[in-house]
């Protein structure tokens, strides 16, 4: 069962990446076509999050108008964009069109997905340490057992750990910093 638990860690891992590579890579490589969006309205919305002792009301904008690509080459009408702010009728924001979609720039950092990939680094390597060993199935072995029963311990423990905290470590940096 430890076994199954690792296989389904590996492959939702690459499941994740599958999806979030493409996407960190259009957002490095500056995809996307920049423009203005000429805002015609702007509506508010409030979102709840209850918390174990209190709750916390978020408010998100999002704006409606026109949106007109730098040099004219394309414009679209009834463009909605989330925004972090609201804008009075007739301002103009920048935007950028990626994938059909319409974003902020500042929206589009690349933090997010390089913290995911590396999220997913370290379920690739607890996966391996699950398939190898068995660890993870109910009434299974414990970790220090587990640890113990790895292949080459010397060697496959410190890789397995070692990328596991390089995953973790890089993920938090890039959550945080980027």
């Amino acid at each position: 069962m430890g076994r199954l638990v690792g296989l389904g860690l590996l492959l939702m891992a690459v499941a994740v990446a599958v999806v979030t590579i493409p996407e960190l890579r259009s957002e490095l490589a500056g995809d996307g076509t920049e423009g203005t969006l000429t805002v015609s309205s702007c509506e508010t919305h409030t979102r709840t999050h209850y918390g174990t002792h209190r709750r916390t009301t978020q408010l998100e904008f999002s704006c409606t108008g026109n949106w007109a690509a730098q040099g004219g080459k394309a414009s679209y009408q009834d463009v909605v964009v989330k925004t972090s702010a609201r804008f009075e009728a007739g301002a103009k924001i920048p935007v950028v069109q990626a994938d059909d979609t319409f974003e902020l720039p500042e929206d589009r950092a690349p933090g997010k997905d390089a913290a995911i990939l590396a999220l997913c680094l370290s379920l690739v390597a607890f996966g391996i340490f699950c398939l190898l060993t068995g660890f993870g199935a109910r009434n299974g072995p414990a970790l220090s057992d587990s640890w113990q029963r790895l292949p080459a311990t010397r060697v496959t423990g410190p890789v397995l750990g070692g990328v596991f905290a390089l995953g973790a470590l890089a993920a938090l940096v890039c959550a945080l910093a980027l």
